[in-house]
């Protein structure tokens, strides 16, 4: 019987058995508790997407996502938690997953949420609806709307200091402690309705199909 495991940074409920081999691929420094065995492009601390640095606290391999050191069907359940955003390849993303596990969890950023946070890192801005997980590329931003959405990251991070980015820096009295607690409450809640994040759930009655607009 599958248990419900979190995953993701929207702690999205996903059903793996006990028994189930568990493949995390981009770990990095959340590495999914649940997690078999963990893949990471290298060895270095991945400060530029997180803030922290890269844990290693389980058999962790070394290998690109788009070409994984492992055969087909090796695992039952494959976890990729904020990485697709990031891949050269879109397309041979999405095969190796679905080479390597029949299912699946793939969480990115939101439409919005890129748009709103707007990373430089980020290639793709990733949806998902109908079945399919849809990669389009990232087009250059007016200075309007980057003006805009540089003032909405500064007051959505500004309880989250480890960013790199400049964030509106809070008192450090009571009314900065509210303010922090609300800010994290309210980050929290729009990760948890999905304002913030594209969920894909693939199985092997719903295989994972793909597309790539550039």
């Amino acid at each position: 019987m599958n248990s419900r495991v979190r995953a993701g940074w929207s702690r999205t409920a996903v059903p793996i058995a006990p028994e189930m081999s568990v493949l995390d691929v981009g770990s990095g420094a959340f590495p999914n508790p649940r997690a078999t065995i963990c893949v990471d492009r290298d060895l270095y601390d991945n400060r530029h997407r997180a803030g922290a640095g890269l844990v290693r606290d389980r058999p962790l391999v070394c290998a690109d996502v788009t070409a994984l050191p492992f055969r087909d069907g090796a695992f039952d359940f494959v976890i990729a938690s904020h990485l697709a955003e990031h891949v050269d390849d879109p397309d041979g993303f999405c095969r190796e997953l679905s080479r390597v596990a029949a299912a699946g969890y793939i969480e990115t950023p939101s439409p919005i949420a890129d748009v709103l946070l707007h990373e430089d890192y980020h290639i793709w801005r990733v949806s998902g609806r109908g079945g399919w997980i849809t990669f389009r590329q990232k087009a250059t931003r007016s200075r309007v709307v980057a003006t805009i959405c540089d003032c909405f990251y500064r007051v959505y991070n500004a309880a989250q200091p480890q960013c790199e980015r400049p964030t509106y820096q809070l008192p450090d009295n009571a009314i900065g402690r509210v303010a922090r607690s609300g800010l994290r409450a309210f980050g929290g809640v729009l990760n948890r309705i999905g304002v913030m994040h594209t969920r894909v759930h693939f199985a092997p009655t719903r295989p994972l199909r793909w597309r790539t607009i550039r």
